[in-house]
């Protein structure tokens, strides 16, 4: 909208030499968390112009103080610029401050005006700005649920003349439509807390980056995040790595937290009861040309424990029994090698090996967690599924879109059984021993159950094989698991020092497990660590 200078008389002469066409620019839909906090909203800016003719034929003040504001704030010489356009009848100045705007409003001389545009501003900056994205200076989105709902979020933008009538009011032939506004399933208190325990993690393990996820069992993200992370408000001034969407589009080796689907598979075709037990080979084991180790060096292991303590030779040779078809039968109905299809944009379809050339030492590593390329929304999907009673579903993030008050989209669960309820509480039990005794004691969470598994993995080494100094680490919880309400993500990439996943990892989880349970008022449970 153009605000200009406020005498009667002015605004006679103005309307009849000119009825200015602009941009109107419906405001861009809000984006709002699951307790309303704006997350994302258009705020008001405004643009000087001037109109050199009208202001050489009518202005008869002094009005060097403002030229003196206008020539410091926008290097210009504003008395030389009207000099030399003397015909012209629009020159744009630039943007005021916004702290400026109530001044310049009072001493707007005759022959400048004020354009009302709008600028997203996003007010919690770098805690929530991957899942957010950013929009452009043409006001589309371009990164985030700005890009992924832009058709939704934009305001309609129009061209018209505006009549300026004698009295200073604006005649709008058509006003631009605005935006409707999202809601998300993202908490920013919740959110706010997971990307400061990142922070530390990312500060006091000297790591390349860290990824960490917090959902519900039916799919809804609670928060979500990496870092190093960015401020949206300020996007060109970033690298794109920290821009893209980690969570969903970096691929990895996941390491042991993968053997979610060998156990579940395992137990779910019956090849396994889960009360057999296996010889460990001692931590070294021959096979098909290759060595496979284990961090301990243990002979038999009971069903349970191979995954308490985390074998990779036992995991293997259980991979190797049921064969390529069944475990790939459930590496597929977990949802690797395809897209969860969360509502984000730049998802990656993960890495698996072609199933019809797949070699038995492919098969073995694939069992825990090497040889395989994954995303950590992924396999938090994977762990969503035991959490919630042997479902696959999809993750999301936006929980309703409403305009004027009514609601235009809603989210509808979808949900495909993929293991049956007696391998969930079999997989349950193994995950509740992993905290208990296994390699994620750091897990644990006083008077709550957890249950989770750890993950170390060797990075590939672009030279071939595999780094001896590059790991990933990583922890996936669910909280509590005899009730299960939340699962809880955190993957640590290449930390210094200790590598483990139950070191720099399963910690984190626990922190943000006990949050969780402040927050929402958890009870705990019976037979707990006390």
């Amino acid at each position: 909208m153009v605000q200009i200078a406020d005498s009667k008389n002015y605004k006679q002469e103005y309307a009849k030499f000119i009825e200015p066409l602009i941009d109107l620019q419906g405001k861009r839909g809000n984006i709002y968390d699951c307790n309303n906090k704006t997350l994302a909203l258009d705020v008001p800016n405004f643009q000087l112009f001037v109109d050199p003719k009208f202001y050489l034929e009518y202005n008869k003040t002094d009005n060097q103080s403002f030229f003196n504001y206008v020539n410091s704030h926008f290097y210009v010489n504003v008395k030389e610029i009207i000099e030399k356009n003397k015909s012209l009848r629009y020159i744009s100045l630039g943007t005021i401050d916004p702290k400026n705007i109530v001044w310049v409003k009072n001493n707007l001389p005759k022959g400048f005006g004020l354009i009302k545009n709008y600028k997203r501003f996003y007010p919690y900056a770098n805690n929530v700005s991957q899942i957010l994205g950013f929009s452009g200076k043409n006001k589309q989105g371009l990164e985030g649920l700005e890009k992924e709902y832009d058709l939704y979020l934009a305001g309609q933008s129009i061209k018209q003349r505006v009549n300026i009538t004698p009295y200073g009011n604006l005649e709008f032939s058509k006003k631009p439509l605005n935006g409707a506004s999202l809601h998300l399933t993202i908490n920013e208190d919740i959110q706010n807390y997971l990307h400061f325990q990142l922070k530390e993690a990312l500060k006091e393990r000297k790591a390349k980056m860290v990824i960490g996820i917090i959902a519900r069992p039916d799919g809804a993200i609670v928060a979500m995040d990496s870092v190093p992370s960015y401020d949206n408000n300020k996007f060109s001034n970033y690298d794109y790595t920290h821009i893209r969407i980690n969570p969903i589009n970096y691929l990895f080796e996941p390491g042991s937290v993968f053997k979610i689907v060998t156990m579940s598979s395992a137990l779910d075709s019956h090849t396994f009861s889960g009360n057999e037990t296996l010889f460990c080979e001692n931590g070294k084991w021959k096979f098909s040309g290759h060595t496979i180790s284990d961090v301990e060096k243990n002979g038999d292991l009971p069903f349970d424990k191979v995954f308490a303590y985390s074998s990779n030779i036992c995991s293997a040779k259980i991979a190797l029994k049921e064969d390529k078809e069944i475990f790939y039968k459930y590496l597929w109905a977990f949802g690797f090698g395809k897209k969860t299809h969360i509502d984000l944009p730049g998802e990656a379809d993960g890495l698996v090996k072609d199933y019809v050339n797949l070699k038995p030492f492919d098969l073995a590593t694939m069992a825990f967690g090497q040889g395989i390329g994954v995303s950590a929304i992924q396999i938090i999907r994977a762990y969503l599924a035991i959490a919630n009673g042997g479902y696959l579903v999809d993750p999301y993030i936006v929980d309703y879109i409403s305009k004027d008050g009514k609601i235009l989209y809603k989210h509808k669960e979808t949900k495909k059984q993929i293991v049956q309820p007696q391998t969930v509480e079999k997989v349950k039990q193994i995950l509740t021993l992993v905290v208990e005794e296994g390699t994620g004691t750091n897990a644990q969470v006083k008077y709550y159950a957890m249950g989770g598994k750890t993950g170390t993995a060797q990075v590939a080494s672009h030279k071939g094989g595999y780094s001896l100094s590059d790991y990933t680490g990583s922890f996936v919880g669910i909280f509590p698991i005899d009730k299960p309400q939340f699962v809880i993500l955190v993957t640590v990439f290449d930390p210094k020092g200790v590598n483990y996943g139950g070191e720099v990892a399963a910690p984190i989880v626990a922190k943000l497990a006990s949050m969780l349970a402040a927050y929402y008022k958890i009870e705990g449970g019976e037979n707990v660590i006390r």
